[in-house]
């Protein structure tokens, strides 16, 4: 018999609660046009985080190829709850050096001696555990919610324009 750590479980319970709750995602059609302006452009904002192929900000995942991964009412949940399931790949670490600086990123890699995160400006950061007195996993997404941001077509929109990132052409 095969078993499921505790974040695997939740991961999967989440997953099968998002089919339950909304099988159907978003109910308008969106236009992929509208939705690169809303992402690229002042209201969306997305590329001060995100990059795609490239082009962007890098302290939050590439949407390079999200439209492959995952499923309109996942999109349409990580930008109306962006804290109600944190994949792994944006999971976000608070550590509190022993002299006592504490630096915030998103979490890359760790192991059992090293910690790597990648902080709001780009740079990479290795941590010798042992050089750490606190290491926090912060429940909360970095990510806004776009609830009061965008209206539902403007939703709709965002979500066909990440739902066809496949990939670089």
């Amino acid at each position: 018999p095969s078993s499921f750590s505790e974040g695997q479980a939740g991961t999967i319970v989440a997953y099968l609660r998002s089919l339950a709750d909304s099988p159907a995602g978003p109910t308008l059609k969106g236009d992929t046009r509208r939705g690169r302006s809303l992402f690229e452009g002042s209201k969306g904002e997305c590329l001060a985080c995100h990059s795609v192929g490239g082009i962007g900000g890098r302290s939050a995942p590439s949407l390079t190829e999200v439209g492959s991964s995952r499923r309109a009412i996942e999109l349409q949940r990580a930008l109306l709850e962006p804290s109600a399931e944190i994949r792994s790949d944006s999971r976000s670490v608070r550590v509190v050096t022993k002299q006592g600086a504490a630096i915030t990123g998103r979490l890359l890699n760790q192991d059992t001696y090293t910690l790597q995160l990648q902080q709001a400006d780009g740079r990479l950061t290795l941590f010798d555990k042992n050089n750490l007195r606190e290491i926090t996993m912060l429940k909360e997404s970095p990510m806004p919610s776009y609830k009061d941001k965008l209206d539902a077509q403007e939703l709709a929109d965002v979500i066909a324009y990440l739902r066809s990132l496949r990939g670089r052409p």
